[in-house]
């Protein structure tokens, strides 16, 4: 038997041994292969062999311990990791495809880097149909033995189903939570003593004929030194209790949701296209923003109120443009007739807003969006340009003047959409470029003045140089914020919105902030959470309607595989390039690394260099149909192979041909 001597130095050599060793813990990263990587919190990236891959999701935090492995002193050390402790697995429920292969019963998981099949027991199955698209829940996580269960919990519908890509991505992003039974008797009661009563005022909304949710109305008067405008906006939050079951699902929601052919609305239908719409003739509670606009253009004061107004007309933006233009014909105008005078009125000074905010703040011209048309089948019929019309500018301009009030009232501190303008990795880049196409230095273009300059600055008839179109792929995203920061894009110290409380929860938000301002009541604070909450949703919102119309453009391109086209560079990065058909208005990419030439990408000017040519953003280009990936989502196009024959060249469909 050993002594304590030696039981006590044995025990020291294990825990020196044991103190040897570095453990760490971080998230599990997956790829595109059976290996993986543990992301540490110093940043550091540790690889885990496919075995140890079995066993964990991507996601996943782990305990690993980290070893170093040389095989002789001239090759490198190689680091990798082996699984200590599972600590937590935050992949509980998820979409696919149902796979059935003999007498296995999978789901193909639609995440991304989990590149492998789930089992489904037999009582798990829910009489799905191979290639369903379903949602599963997990059952049994494979760390134990690396056999993952999953139970399915709906069946979204089967691949050929008419309005399937809707449905997915619904269930997928999860934007139709089920509302409480009877969230009817939750509702506030209306207490209309307390709001100025301006159901006499003519006020009259302008949407798309089809609009249901009507948020705003307006009415304009001109005065000695200008314009009074009142723009009144739905106040739901008038109906709907802070915290309450139904107030807690809008906010998970956080934005209704427009995709071709479906909507899916923040708010129950009723609530929504009834209760709060400011449908004509029809008493409402509204918040309302009372503008004085002198004949500049400055908006010299406003009032914010709680009020109860009723409009007197819905006119359509297509009418309405019409009568702007004049270029409608007289079945048309008749509704716009009626208003015709409000109307004129309102051109007048949505001009005069827009010509004082080009020269005292930033209006940079809008980017073209695209809508896609469907026919019957829930499938693309075309996509075409969507325009903006007079009609359109008139609102705008209203909608920006209320909400540039709504975000001064606010103060400092509440709900705030701010723009930082340029990446911060990229303002050397920027600052190259403004000297070498502008002849701009000494200019710190991370300021909102020095950026306002900057834009300003660029005559696009003058340049050769796409420099706005680069300059745009440079900057951040706009988010929220409860601080009041600057928006870079739109050349002002703060900015919020509040005229879309019906369809944003942000703008819900903003409406409780701004009452309690009014009311000189306590402010509310905006909590860290819950602006995650809203942030989340309004990703989620805008992933589900990109990933559904790519879903349709993908069957929309299949039969035009080998098909060449001409289209417009759209995107530029070092693995390729984005390429807009002119036809057909659908993206798809170029993978360089695949063309006969070599690319040497600019990562500052945005632009691929071979021999032969040199591809920058806004160029026109030739190119065919390569591929398409239903499954991935994913377009590829590629440059049509020249043939030389006798001096002349020829594509390949030609000579196909």
């Amino acid at each position: 038997m050993l002594d304590n001597d030696a039981l006590s130095q044995l025990k020291q050599l294990k825990k020196n041994i044991e103190d040897s060793k570095e453990y760490a813990v971080g998230i599990v990263k997956g790829t595109q292969r059976k290996f993986g990587f543990v992301v540490l919190d110093d940043g550091r990236e540790i690889f885990i062999n496919p075995d140890q891959m079995q066993k964990v999701f991507p996601g996943d935090k782990v305990k690993i311990l980290i070893t170093t492995q040389q095989d002789n002193q001239a090759s490198k050390a190689k680091i990798y990791g082996s699984l200590i402790k599972l600590i937590d697995s935050p992949l509980k429920a998820f979409t696919g495809r149902y796979i059935v292969k003999g007498k296995g019963h999978f789901v193909e998981p639609d995440l991304p880097n989990l590149s492998r099949w789930i089992f489904i027991p037999p009582q798990s199955r829910k009489d799905a149909k191979p290639n369903d698209f379903i949602r599963c829940e997990i059952k049994r996580h494979p760390y134990s033995d690396a056999k993952p269960q999953a139970k399915i919990t709906e069946v979204i519908g089967a691949a050929d189903h008419a309005g399937i890509e809707s449905d997915y991505v619904i269930s997928k992003f999860q934007l139709e939570p089920a509302w409480p039974k009877n969230w009817e008797t939750s509702l506030l009661e209306i207490n209309t003593d307390a709001r100025e009563d301006l159901t006499a005022l003519p006020f009259i909304t302008i949407d798309a004929a089809s609009t249901m949710d009507m948020d705003d109305a307006v009415f304009v008067q001109t005065t000695e030194q200008g314009w009074q405008l009142q723009v009144a906006i739905a106040d739901p939050s008038a109906l709907i209790a802070v915290d309450s079951e139904l107030d807690r699902l809008a906010r998970q929601r956080a934005t209704s949701t427009y995709m071709p052919g479906r909507a899916v609305s923040m708010l129950p239908e009723q609530l929504a296209n009834k209760l709060c719409s400011l449908t004509p003739n029809t008493t409402r509670p509204a918040l309302v923003c009372q503008l004085e606009v002198d004949k500049q253009g400055e908006i010299t004061s406003y009032h914010m109120i709680e009020a109860m107004v009723s409009s007197k007309a819905k006119l359509s933006y297509h009418d309405v443009a019409a009568l702007l233009d004049q270029n409608g014909s007289e079945e048309d105008l008749i509704d716009g007739n009626k208003h015709k005078t409000t109307l004129l009125t309102l051109q007048a000074l949505s001009d005069t807003l827009l010509n004082h905010r080009k020269q005292h703040n930033l209006v940079i011209p809008n980017r073209q969006e695209y809508r896609l048309v469907l026919n019957s089948q829930r499938k693309i019929d075309h996509i075409e340009p969507t325009q903006k019309t007079s009609a359109h500018q008139v609102i705008e301009e209203c909608m920006v003047a209320a909400n540039r009030c709504a975000a001064d009232m606010l103060g400092d501190q509440g709900l705030f959409i701010s723009h930082p303008g340029f990446r911060s990795e990229r303002l050397a880049d920027v600052k190259k470029l403004a000297e070498e196409q502008l002849s701009l230095s000494d200019i710190d273009f991370s300021t909102p003045q020095g950026y306002q300059q900057l834009i300003k600055s660029i005559d696009d008839e003058q340049l050769q140089f796409p420099l706005r179109a680069v300059l745009s792929r440079l900057l951040e995203r706009s988010r929220l914020s409860d601080q009041a920061l600057p928006h870079h894009g739109m050349g002002l110290e703060k900015y919020t919105t509040f005229t879309s409380p019906i369809r944003k929860y942000s703008d819900l938000t903003v409406h409780r902030l701004l009452k309690s301002k009014i009311r000189s009541s306590k402010t509310t604070i905006v909590k860290a959470e819950d602006l995650a909450i809203i942030q989340q949703g309004q990703d989620n919102s805008r992933q589900a309607r990109y990933q559904m119309e790519q879903w349709l453009k993908c069957q929309f391109m299949q039969p035009l595989i080998g098909k060449t086209f001409i289209g417009t560079v759209s995107q530029i990065n070092s693995n390729g390039f984005a390429v807009r058909l002119n036809e057909h208005l659908i993206e798809g990419f170029v993978e360089t690394r695949l063309l006969a030439d070599k690319y040497s990408f600019d990562p500052m000017r945005l632009r691929l260099t071979s021999k032969s040519q040199t591809i920058e953003l806004s160029q026109t280009i030739e190119v065919m149909v390569k591929a398409v990936d239903d499954n991935a989502r994913s377009i590829r196009y590629t440059l049509p192979a020249v043939i030389e024959d006798k001096g002349e060249k020829q594509t390949e469909t030609e000579v196909a041909s």
